[in-house]
């Protein structure tokens, strides 16, 4: 628990700190294993009402009480998108099933640009709860079929062999799938039962051996309860974000956590075991509280940097670290721990849980719909008509000492009026288009079909190559590169469709132009990158479009990005009427949904201004591309002025993450956009 939580709160040298969910995961089995095991040796039964009366006891109530507080935090405390995603997230977490929500949302490339959810750290109750509303039935079948079969009353130890057959094969049949899942579809398996039921089945198998284990000689316990400890450690220093997990690297915690297990399975440990550290009564302390700890440190640490606007320094989360422990001490001795020991009977448990789960769906359904009252003034307002092209800035663009915006000539003229709003601390517009509720899910003119996008965040090399706009036209256009090419889709659709062109979109999210010839990123965008040239050359288009995240990098990553445009531009140059490179805009630097929910929000605290250093990858694209006869789309004035990049131009959302355009000024941009094409491409 230590570990998740000083991990979650930005300890530098803890980047694998996660790996305290599978250390709980191994214990989880180990514990839940031998009670099961206990009761049918004593009884020669399993009471599966019993086993979930006890699961409801130790669960429920802090769970729920954690559920309803931060509901009612964020009701209270964050703007009305993010709260009701807290609401939604709670429903799915009342039944168990916030994996499979959070899974769902972490395949979507354009979702991943949101901040973390309150209550994500509850998938890992989903997996242990899924895995046990199957477990207890097989071992009642295994043992006690084995027992009947045998001709035997009682549980005996060939009845236990068969069981660790079962949980041999069920053990590796998982690891398996985690490592082919964790390779090919990492968000999904970081969240699934399936790829992480090996996990709880290894505690499992300890359970089982746990009486031939305790016989193990002393010194063998003695270096397995250190080295143990020292995999895990070892996990948690060297581990990070960027580790493949769970697949085999979750081994290495694991068979850590079997380690330390083992070691301590003796009645008593000499003075050098490490059972000797754990059993120190600080940790015994934490240890006894570590589930509600494990329930309150999220939320808190979420919900202030939410409230805030901006992460915390280290010193400050430690701080709500601290004030979440508190909370840990006051819910375990006034709800968790009396509960507890409080006697259901069944019909209660049954009870209980229904009545926890209405509670908190009814009060997330009761908030939602409170909720949609602040939604009022950020209604929809009707789509704003798209930029004329060819538009002069001169007539928009009058100070006091009449600049002549020389370096930024194509800038539009409602880009300056946007800046200027800024400058002068203007409010936000209202309304607003796209409605911010909808931001994040933004409707789009087009639609792809699945397999014509790879699934961001795995291993998918090639996809099928889906054709839009007027797709029986002999003209062609080819719109390659990363989810910053893929934003240009919905006005080149419109564009296509009105002159009559066919639009095949070579996309891979997650895949930045660094990484296509660098060594950023992961090593199968280069596999991507590689096929996409291949594809591009086999289509011969007539127009080849080629996008990709540059804007707001710095050092060796930015030169990069600037060798991977470049490189692409070139490799398909040659088999295209006419290639062009499209300017990556530097974006914003807060989410804009949170920005233009913020308390006092306006035009100025929303609007980005960037330093100069920041603007050269662009600039060097634009200048290498025309010197390698390639088109460039200077796109930087339908965005930005003077560096400045308000995230609302006219009334019109510009940015639907610090990165990605919307939909909705994309379309307005089509008429400029068609434009600057045919300027470049003729």
């Amino acid at each position: 628990m230590l570990l998740v939580a000083f991990g979650h709160a930005g300890v530098g040298f803890l980047p694998g700190g996660f790996v305290g969910v599978d250390v709980f995961f191994v214990l989880s089995g180990f514990l839940i294993t031998g009670l099961l095991i206990s009761e049918a040796r004593a009884t020669g039964s399993i009471s599966l009402r019993a086993f979930y009366r006890r699961r409801a006891r130790r669960i429920l109530p802090a769970a729920v009480l954690t559920l309803l507080v931060t509901q009612a935090a964020a009701f209270f405390l964050l703007n009305f998108v993010r709260a009701k995603e807290v609401m939604w997230d709670s429903i799915f977490a009342a039944v168990f099933l916030a994996n499979f929500r959070f899974a769902e949302q972490e395949t979507d490339y354009f979702a991943q640009a949101q901040p973390p959810s309150p209550l994500l750290h509850l998938w890992s109750l989903g997996v242990e709860e899924q895995f046990y509303l199957v477990w207890p039935a097989l071992i009642s079948v295994v043992l006690l079929g084995a027992a009947a079969l045998g001709g035997r009353r009682t549980i005996g130890r060939t009845d236990l062999r068969c069981l660790l057959v079962v949980l041999a094969l069920a053990g590796c049949a998982s690891l398996v799938w985690s490592m082919h899942r964790t390779a090919t579809l990492p968000p999904v398996a970081y969240f699934s039962p399936f790829t992480r039921a090996w996990e709880l089945v290894l505690g499992a198998g300890l359970a089982v051996e746990a009486n031939r284990l305790g016989h193990v000689r002393r010194g063998w316990k003695l270096a397995a309860g250190w080295t143990g400890l020292l995999a895990i450690a070892a996990s948690a220093l060297v581990f990070s974000s960027g580790t493949p997990f769970p697949g085999h690297a979750a081994l290495l915690p694991t068979i850590g956590a079997a380690l330390v297990i083992f070691a301590g399975m003796a009645d008593t440990h000499p003075r050098a075991a490490a059972a000797r550290l754990l059993d120190r009564a600080p940790l015994r302390f934490i240890g006894d509280r570590s589930y509600a700890f494990y329930l309150w440190h999220w939320p808190v640490l979420i919900i202030a940097q939410q409230y805030l606007g901006y992460e915390p320094p280290l010193a400050v989360n430690l701080a709500l670290l601290t004030g979440a422990f508190l909370l840990s001490i006051v819910s375990y001795a006034l709800v968790e721990n009396p509960l507890r020991r409080r006697t259901w009977t069944g019909a209660t448990s049954g009870l209980v849980f229904g009545a926890a789960a209405a509670t908190v769906i009814g009060t997330a359904a009761l908030s939602i719909g409170a909720l949609q009252g602040r939604e009022a003034r950020f209604s929809a307002a009707a789509a704003e008509p798209e930029f004329a092209a060819g538009m002069p800035i001169a007539a928009a663009y009058r100070t006091k000492k009449e600049r002549a915006p020389s370096s930024t000539s194509n800038v539009l003229p409602a880009v300056v009026a946007a800046v200027e709003a800024a400058r002068r601390g203007r409010p936000i517009p209202s309304p607003l288009t796209p409605p911010i509720r909808e931001l994040a899910n933004e409707r789009l003119p087009y639609s792809l079909p699945a397999g014509c996008v790879p699934v961001a965040r795995s291993n998918q090399t090639s996809s099928n190559i889906c054709p839009l706009g007027r797709t029986e036209s002999s003209r062609s256009i080819v719109v390659i590169g990363d989810s910053h090419a893929q934003m240009w889709l919905s006005p080149i659709v419109i564009m296509a469709r009105r002159d009559g062109w066919v639009v095949l979109p070579i996309l891979r999210p997650g895949c930045l132009p660094s990484s296509w010839v660098a060594n950023f990123g992961a090593s199968y965008c280069k596999t991507w990158y590689r096929w996409a040239i291949e594809q591009a050359r086999r289509l011969h288009p007539d127009v080849t479009i080629v996008g990709g995240a540059v804007g707001g990098f710095r050092g060796a990553e930015a030169w990069a990005a600037e060798r991977g445009m470049l490189a692409m531009g070139r490799a398909v140059q040659q088999s295209s009427g006419k290639t062009v490179v499209v300017g990556d805009p530097e974006g914003l630097k807060r989410n804009p949904i949170d920005c233009l929910l913020s308390r006092g929000a306006s035009m100025a605290k929303c609007t980005t201004t960037w330093a100069p250093a920041i603007l050269g990858p662009y600039n060097r694209i634009a200048a290498r591309s025309r010197r390698a006869g390639l088109g460039f789309l200077d796109t930087r004035g339908w965005f930005c002025f003077e560096r400045s990049c308000p995230p609302v131009i006219g009334r019109t959302i510009a940015y639907k993450d610090p990165h990605h355009i919307t939909s909705a000024y994309a379309l307005r941009l089509t008429a400029v956009l068609r434009a600057a094409l045919r300027r470049e491409t003729r």
